[in-house]
């Protein structure tokens, strides 16, 4: 069954955080997307916003899996689930204060909180860039795709070595051997510490490893314990030095180091200390799953992906019920588990108590489990289209593609009888990205500086689920219309409406939200003032910001001339791929490159047109690229050529385009397209939400100001066509 996204409109009373994407937490945001609980907030936290299924890597390794067969996105699970998902690696956690801590972020609040922190292997320090590591799998995987290039390329003998025998060891040998065994001088021998492989295992595991090794002529030794490395080799416990290089290692786990540091009950190897309920031992409000925790009852219990997935069920049930004070139901582990051993060549072990069996139709049961088990995250369904049932403010966009249309606000403008002042030297008239006024009236003479004062407002409902970001995003956007006159921006004061919740759960989404404001305006030299709250439906923020410019050195959008070339300093898409992420449609892939360009600042963009001359420049934002290009065609009185094949545009665009999906202004934006002449492409009329300058830059000087650009962190600034003579009798545009 597809997974579907439930919302509540309840004010939120409870906050939960899970840390770690391990499968008990994975099952935990499957089970709350279909039953989710009423005023309970719940944020995944994890490193990465893609995570490869550990049981399929071995066969991802061995050409029998793609990469994206057995991934799992993040950002699509959550956003389906009605979960806040922040790919952030977590630095501690303050247990008495309840807070989970970041380096670059605001803590975060829980009421209840789930530790699935996984394990590491303990690898010794000297060994340096030449080991490689499990964890992050999305890095391990990357570091294999990098050597397989590397031997592609170059040709050469290469010598790695597995540490540790135990289930994992054994499967990443013979799935490496099956990759690189067909390089020329590639060897990957497995070392294991004890007399046996698989101690975990009977023995008719071992054995049947065994066999497979020697048959198919895969290196391995036993009694072989590591005690250090250097100068390229490692060093065995018996004197016995051996060459590598690289080394895998696959040790027993070794505890993460930020348990080590919380504070809470750790067993002698530093394992976090559980009950049968999940429960931290020592504090009843932290939970506990997967290969980071010990239990109380269970110190043998082996730490495998089965026990996890059956940890899952308990852990939502028991959380809820901690919520509501309720007594919770005990985790007990299964007496025998099926297990499924990859051996790379078609086959598979089975274990199940004490049956050991070999076969092809072993490797077919475990494809078979591990496939349905991944489907369950695959298979999302998209949010209703906004012709559904759903409610309507919920299939609404945010940032600027919730802007009212440009219709509706200048038919508006034109009714309104707005007083002239001769301290206004740009007002909501004139059509500019901020009103500009003279810093002493008129009467009193002119200012031999030119200084004027320049201002604008902004304000939108949240677009993303992550109040910090959100507010870093919304802040950057509101004085973009300032670099787009060349003005600096000064101070802001802030507009922003909060979801009804309880106290501290308002209190900790206002500190998440000014924290990423004022994070944003710090680097820019702007002071937030003051400001103003209330409550609302929606999460929403907004700035009045005020800043300074010299008069005679204002960008202005009625000054573009006929051969001026057009330079975007920002890819377009963002309207559409926001759309896609509202309806849980949105790749990680896609995402996040969107989220690194949309918190660049257009200051830098501003400054380099300015060193170049530009006079003409306008910040594209909620009314698209033809909007805003229009507006200044129509100040300017001229017409533009737009070369489509140079736009830049973000990845995954013309994807969910080409789904149907698009943002709910687009329609609005779409209204100019009997200005277009040419086939009228949809990138034109998507708004965008801190999208990039466009600068009317001259012929002579465009190579120079992209160079700029690139170096500045606009890596997709690009010459997007030029300007036009008049065609006919009205400004147009021209695509080509």
């Amino acid at each position: 069954m597809p997974l579907m996204r439930i919302v509540s409109d309840m004010p939120v009373e409870k906050s939960v955080v899970l840390v770690g994407a391990g499968n008990a937490h994975l099952v935990f945001v499957r089970r709350f997307a279909m039953r989710p609980w009423p005023g309970v907030a719940v944020t995944l936290v994890n490193e990465s916003s893609v995570i490869p299924y550990s049981a399929m890597v071995p066969g991802h390794i061995a050409g029998s899996f793609s990469r994206e067969e057995i991934t799992i996105d993040l950002v699509r699970l959550c956003r389906a689930g009605n979960v806040r998902f922040l790919p952030e690696p977590v630095t501690g956690i303050d247990a008495v204060a309840r807070r989970v801590r970041f380096a670059s972020r605001p803590a975060l609040a829980y009421d209840a909180l789930s530790l699935g922190l996984g394990s590491l292997p303990a690898c010794p320090a000297e060994l340096g860039e030449a080991a490689l590591f499990l964890r992050p799998m999305q890095a391990f995987l990357k570091r294999l795709d990098e050597l397989e290039q590397a031997l592609r390329r170059s040709p050469r003998p290469f010598r790695l070595i597995v540490v540790g025998g135990g289930a994992s060891g054994c499967e990443l040998t013979l799935a490496l051997h099956q990759r690189f065994g067909k390089f020329p001088g590639f060897g990957v021998t497995l070392l294991q510490g004890g007399p046996h492989l698989l101690p975990e295992f009977p023995a008719g595991v071992a054995r049947r490893f065994s066999e497979v090794f020697q048959q198919r002529g895969v290196s391995f030794r036993v009694d072989a314990r590591v005690s250090g490395g250097a100068d390229g080799a490692l060093l065995l416990d018996s004197g016995e030095r051996l060459k590598y290089d690289a080394v895998l290692w696959a040790t027993q786990a070794a505890p993460p180091q930020v348990l080590r540091d919380s504070g809470l009950s750790l067993n002698a190897a530093g394992f976090l200390r559980v009950a049968d309920s999940l429960q931290s031992v020592s504090d009843p409000a932290v939970f506990g799953t997967g290969d980071c925790v010990a239990f109380e009852r269970y110190p043998d219990l082996p730490r495998n992906g089965v026990h996890a997935v059956r940890q899952g069920a308990v852990l939502f049930d028991n959380v809820g019920a901690f919520l509501r004070e309720q007594s919770l139901r005990p985790f007990r582990p299964q007496r025998r588990c099926l297990c499924l051993l990859n051996t790379a060549d078609g086959h598979a072990i089975l274990r199940y108590g004490k049956i050991v069996c070999k076969g092809r139709w072993a490797r077919k049961i475990k494809d078979r489990i591990d496939q349905r088990w991944m489907r369950k995250f695959h298979e999302l369904a998209a949010m209703p289209e906004p012709n559904s049932d759903a409610p309507a403010h919920l299939m609404r966009c945010g940032g600027c593609g919730s802007k009212i249309s440009s219709d509706v606000l200048s038919a508006v403008l034109k009714r309104i009888d707005i007083p002239d002042d001769p301290r206004v030297l740009l007002g909501c008239r004139a059509g500019e990205d901020a009103s500009v006024h003279r810093v002493r009236p008129a009467l009193f003479g002119p200012q031999p500086d030119k200084l004027v004062e320049v201002q604008t407002v902004d304000y939108f409902k949240a677009f993303i689920d992550d109040p910090y970001l959100f507010g870093r995003i919304a802040g950057l956007n509101s004085v973009s219309d300032l670099y787009a006159m060349n003005a600096r921006p000064f101070t802001a004061l802030a507009i922003a409406t909060l979801p009804q919740a309880r106290g501290p759960v308002q209190e900790a989404q206002l500190f998440e939200l000014l924290s990423g404001a004022v994070s944003a305006f710090r680097e820019l030299g702007v002071v937030l003032t003051g400001g103003h709250t209330t409550e609302g439906n929606e999460l929403a923020l907004g700035f009045a910001v005020t800043g300074f410019g010299e008069e005679d050195r204002l960008f202005r959008k009625s000054h573009l001339q006929p051969g001026d070339r057009l330079v975007l300093t920002k890819p377009l898409g963002s309207g559409a791929l926001l759309a896609a992420w509202m309806r849980g449609d949105c790749k990680a892939e896609w995402f996040e490159p969107l989220l690194a360009t949309m918190l660049v600042a257009n200051a830098r963009a501003g400054a380099i047109f300015a060193r170049h001359g530009v006079t003409a420049c306008t910040d594209i934002t909620g009314f698209g690229l033809a909007g805003h290009l229009l507006e200044m065609l129509d100040a300017s009185g001229v017409s533009a050529r737009l070369e489509a094949g140079c736009v830049p545009l973000y990845a995954g665009f013309h994807e969910v385009v080409a789904r149907g999906i698009t943002s709910t202004l687009h329609a609005d934006n779409a209204k100019v397209s009997c200005r277009v002449d040419g086939a009228a492409a949809a990138w034109l009329f998507d708004p965008q939400t801190s999208g990039g300058l466009l600068g009317a830059v001259r012929a002579d000087a465009v190579a120079a100001v992209i160079a700029e650009l690139h170096a500045a962190g606009y890596p997709q600034a690009a010459d997007i066509g030029a300007i036009d003579a008049l065609h006919g009798q009205s400004p147009g545009l021209l695509l080509c």
